[in-house]
């Protein structure tokens, strides 16, 4: 009976031994874990960009994001949110803090709790009307055990991330696309929204 016990203790080592050197392979134990996703959306940068700022947008877009409070309306390096995110039934409560603000091609943020710190990018390349949204994750898991089952779920973050965007693609393309006036003939331009410039009246 004791060496039965010995025996199958030293296979669940070997088991053990075997699952952390996977995990080891597959990147896990790293102090960062970053994944990387894109959408291509037929609006200019500057359409996209509050998208990505403003809360009541960021609810429709981000799944499971139940709340949005930003401690400023001030759109700037250092404003702060509340941020409360449902995910699998399980709530959650990240603080997030504004790193860089470039409007409309870049905005770069921090999201932390006790579990964890994210470093969201977003970088947005405009071209003919169409913007290449990119968006980058960075996250550093602070429970040692977690960051080595990393492997395990870096991949769910990826397609959740890729959803998003997906969602977001449909809403901003939903909207109207907003295309500027041309002159008529004889007019030299527009001021303003829509206001023709007539031309000067013969003396």
């Amino acid at each position: 009976m004791i060496k039965w016990l010995v025996r199958l203790g030293a296979a669940v080592g070997l088991l053990l031994i075997a699952f952390v050197a996977v995990m080891l392979i597959l990147g896990g134990g790293r102090q960062v874990s970053r994944v990387e996703a894109q959408v291509e959306l037929g609006r200019p940068a500057s359409v996209i960009y509050p998208w990505l700022t403003e809360g009541p947008r960021l609810l429709k877009w981000i799944r499971g994001m139940e709340s949005f409070k930003p401690d400023s309306e001030l759109l700037a390096v250092g404003q702060r949110a509340q941020v409360v995110v449902v995910f699998d039934g399980h709530r959650t409560e990240v603080t997030s803090e504004l790193l860089a603000v470039q409007p409309p091609t870049l905005l770069k943020l921090r999201l932390e709790n006790s579990e964890f710190t994210d470093e969201i990018e977003y970088t947005l390349a405009e071209h003919e009307g169409k913007t290449l949204l990119t968006q980058r994750s960075s996250s550093h898991y602070k429970d040692l055990f977690v960051r080595l089952l990393s492997p395990l779920f870096v991949r769910d973050v990826e397609r959740a991330m890729t959803a998003n965007l997906a969602t977001l693609q449909g809403l901003v393309e939903a909207e109207p696309s907003i295309v500027a006036p041309h002159p008529m003939p004889g007019q030299k331009g527009f001021h303003g929204c829509c206001a023709p410039e007539l031309p000067s009246p013969s003396p």
